[in-house]
């Protein structure tokens, strides 16, 4: 991380996005321990999306999942993913 008085610059690696994105998801289970597993797919700007799947500490084969299989199956389900049109603007008129 470089820091000076106004701002923090973060440079992430595939493995550090991974890793944090695992933790965050993990975190928000119920799961006392868990394992995760995940992946990032696509090209940015073009259909970027994390495959993660996060299970009990006791779920040995989580690491045999097939993420991309998962990634064929399942439909978006991020928390962003969901907002309706309604929330998005159609046209220069609905900004302020």
């Amino acid at each position: 991380m470089i820091k000076n008085n106004k701002r923090k610059i973060f440079k992430y690696n595939q493995d550090d996005i991974l890793e944090i994105l695992s933790k965050y998801l993990g975190d928000k289970t119920e799961f006392d321990t868990y394992q995760s597993t995940a992946i990032l797919l696509g090209t940015p700007g073009k259909g970027l999306r994390l495959i993660a799947v996060v299970g009990s500490e006791d779920d040995d084969d989580i690491t045999k999942l097939n993420l991309e299989n998962i990634d064929n199956k399942v439909d978006c389900n991020g928390t962003h993913s969901d907002l309706d049109d309604g929330f998005l603007f159609k046209n220069k008129k609905n900004i302020k």
